[in-house]
């Protein structure tokens, strides 16, 4: 499998002297195509790796003739199991000094000494802003390593160095039509170079595909999307979900000569349990955001340290299409 998450990010800031209150906020990523994968908790578990077991293809059964005893027996054998080993997939310190934390608090004398003494859930009210910017850049790598995915399904279309068009995203859907996929709820996964070049593909008037149909007759609410959703969510176009993931995430190919999007089925929860959909990726996780706190004397101050334990792995080869084309 194509860009398993096998190492942890840690880095390290110091927040020293003052604490905006009120502060512009960061432009941040959002999450999608994490959104769009399966998801198992495995929490509380004695192991750090899940497997999901795989049925294999049988194939077709063979005629018989009345009469005659079936002879040979069918193995009812699986295929390789899917696997995701948990690690520490984001992680992050940061030191917010007593100095820096007494600057919430004007006019108050000790809080120094009372940051020693507070319990973990006063910590975290005082600290809360502080663990929140952390707690984004954990959401970011965990986005980051799905999207890093989009490039390893065996099936692609699409030629490098060449803008995509709307003749690329027929492809996709015919390529994905071939693999017989259990899972026919699909969507588009596409940067934002890849929707404005599709976009400029079908409102070329007289061009090949000749744009006046294509925006009277043909489902493509996704041209007319007047801002980005959180979810990345566009529209459709020719009945299929279009999502737009965040252009600092691209995940680039062929010595950055090309970004990779992505035609994909739509997982939920667990996908060994009967019921829910069965997607390209696989979230593995043990439990959600983890905040540890602890006073330092040394550094004068409370580091913070944020994580992630989670893998974020192919599910299924065959219910994803890599979309290539050229990078801005």
């Amino acid at each position: 499998m194509a860009g398993e998450t096998t190492s942890s990010t840690y880095s390290t800031h110091s927040l020293s002297y003052i604490l905006g209150v009120n502060a512009i906020p960061a432009n941040l990523p959002s999450l999608v195509v994490s959104r769009l994968a399966n998801e198992v908790d495995i929490e509380g578990q004695p192991s750090n790796v899940f497997q999901a077991a795989v049925l294999a293809d049988l194939g077709a059964a063979t005629g018989g003739t009345e009469g005659t005893a079936i002879s040979s027996n069918t193995a009812l054998s699986y295929a390789s199991a899917v696997s995701g080993t948990v690690v520490e997939g984001a992680l992050v310190r940061a030191v917010v000094t007593d100095n820096a934390v007494a600057t919430k608090f004007p006019g108050l004398a000790g809080v120094a000494e009372a940051m020693q003494t507070l319990a973990f859930e006063q910590k975290l009210a005082v600290l809360q802003p502080e663990v929140n910017r952390l707690a984004s850049m954990c959401f970011e790598k965990f986005e980051d390593d799905h999207c890093n995915l989009l490039s390893g399904f065996s099936n692609s279309v699409g030629s490098s160095g060449v803008d995509l068009s709307a003749s690329t995203i027929f492809s996709s859907i015919y390529t994905y039509d071939t693999l017989d996929a259990v899972n026919q709820n699909r969507a588009l996964v596409l940067t934002p170079n890849q929707i404005d070049e599709l976009r400029r593909d079908l409102a070329v008037s007289g061009g090949g595909l000749g744009g006046a149909l294509w925006n009277s007759q043909i489902d493509a609410s996704f041209f007319n999307a007047a801002g980005l959703p959180a979810d990345g969510a566009m529209g459709t176009f020719m009945g299929i979900p279009v999502y737009q993931y965040s252009h600092s995430l691209r995940t680039l190919m062929n010595a950055n000569a090309d970004v990779a999007g992505a035609l994909m089925a739509i997982g939920s929860g667990d996908p060994t349990i009967a019921g829910n959909p069965v997607g390209a990726l696989m979230t593995v996780r043990k439990g959600g955001l983890k905040v540890r706190m602890e006073q330092s004397a040394a550094e004068r101050g409370t580091i913070l340290v944020v994580g992630l334990e989670y893998v974020a792995v192919e599910l299924k080869d065959t219910h994803g299409v890599t979309i290539v084309s050229d990078a801005p």
